[in-house]
């Protein structure tokens, strides 16, 4: 629905106070999966029935799990324990700070972006991942407002580190506070044509799949809401559009290998639909690194500033 409080001028109400919730998260959390879990996640970045290693638990050549699959872990209202009526991240809580500071008034929002380390290959089959994350910083981004950056730290069942999750979200509220500045990640790409470039088109129906990952908010499947937001109905998730991305990069360079990732990290800049056709960009810098981007049908980066590094 659509909101009815006034929008306040926050640069007349009191800063919230940012140092209160540092460090502040959800308590210790886990994850337990199985191979219809990883496949379900494939399919809801993208993948095909010929992309057999991440489709087929009993592939001859290997089944295997993207490694953007820990993402389902950040928001996730069905698979995550304790459980939560909706998905529910660190992110929440500077909003929910911010939004009892205007009066109730819902500030304009955006995930902005993540970085994924990846310590260990995930098992395809079976496993629990343990989390542990926290708001790590509220940045000061002037005019435009604040950004959260949380972390999530995540473990297997035998305690070994599996990843490190940041994630990035802007509050349109309260900046201009004295905080550490926001420097935004953007790379330099290189003057030449893409060594890697290819067209894809995110299906009608991906985001209803990809919520069935965990990621059920309103947003991503009822038009109306869609709609109450500005937009032309139901978006993509953005963690969504990030795997979707991901899987183009590692198939570019080291197709099937997700084994040897180590390090992604995407730049989320637009909006994107159902039923869009992408174009995918990637330049090799070095050995084991590439940037990419993913523009719209509109020429438009919908995702930038992305990295995959690999060994």
């Amino acid at each position: 629905m659509a909101q009815t409080i006034e929008k306040p001028d926050w640069h007349k109400l009191p800063t919230p106070d940012f140092d209160s919730i540092i460090g502040t998260g959800l308590g210790p959390r886990y994850m337990e999966y199985t191979w219809r879990d990883v496949i379900l996640y494939a399919l809801g970045v993208g993948c095909s029935k010929d992309d057999l290693p991440y489709v087929w638990e009993g592939c001859p050549d290997g089944f295997k799990a993207l490694p953007t699959f820990v993402l389902v872990t950040y928001l996730n209202a069905i698979q995550m324990q304790p459980q939560r009526r909706v998905p529910y991240a660190p992110n929440e809580i500077p909003g929910d700070l911010i939004i009892k500071a205007l009066g109730g008034y819902i500030p304009n929002r955006l995930h902005m972006g993540v970085d994924i380390l990846i310590h260990k290959p995930i098992d395809p089959l079976c496993g629990k991942f343990l989390t542990e994350d926290c708001v790590e910083e509220i940045y000061d981004w002037g005019d435009k407002g604040v950004v959260n950056q949380c972390k999530m730290d995540m473990y297997d069942v035998a305690g070994n580190p599996v990843c490190t999750l940041r994630s990035q979200h802007l509050f349109a509220a309260f900046g201009n506070n004295g905080r550490p500045k926001f420097v935004s990640n953007k790379m330099q790409y290189p003057d030449r044509a893409p060594d890697f470039e290819c067209e894809d088109h995110i299906a009608d129906n991906l985001a209803a799949l990809y919520r069935l990952t965990g990621d059920t908010y309103t947003t991503h499947i009822d038009p109306t809401v869609g709609q109450s937001y500005g937009y032309k109905g139901a978006f993509m998730p953005g963690l969504c559009t990030v795997g979707f991305g991901a899987r183009l990069a590692i198939q570019a360079f080291i197709p099937y290998q997700p084994e040897r990732v180590t390090h992604i990290a995407t730049q989320l800049r637009a909006v994107t639909f159902p039923d869009t056709h992408v174009k995918f960009q990637a330049w090799k810098l070095e050995e084991g690194k590439v940037i990419y981007r993913m523009l719209n049908e509109q020429g438009k980066a919908v995702i930038d500033n992305c990295l995959l590094e690999y060994k």
